[in-house]
């Protein structure tokens, strides 16, 4: 995968370092601007279509950060695409 340098650059201009969050020693990745830019969020799901292109799965799972559960979609079940 070769990713386009535009998009890199987008991507990184909308990332913010946050310092000693949630305790100190951990810097957190806030990505709310790139949730919140049209543009931004195309370019990060490019890069991960291109990333990911060719590979087959059988399962995806992803955490739900509200119920602290994690979701699961099998092939063939709703919610596949």
């Amino acid at each position: 995968m070769t990713a386009d340098e535009p998009s890199l650059t987008l991507l990184r201009s909308k990332v913010r370092d946050v310092p000693d969050f949630p305790t100190l020693g951990i810097l957190f990745k806030d990505i709310t601007l790139i949730l919140s830019d049209h543009l931004a969020m195309d370019a990060a799901l490019s890069l991960l279509a291109q990333a990911v292109e060719g590979l087959t799965f059988d399962v995806i799972a992803a955490p739900e950060a509200r119920e602290s559960t994690l979701q699961r979609r099998s092939r063939g079940t709703a919610g596949w695409a």
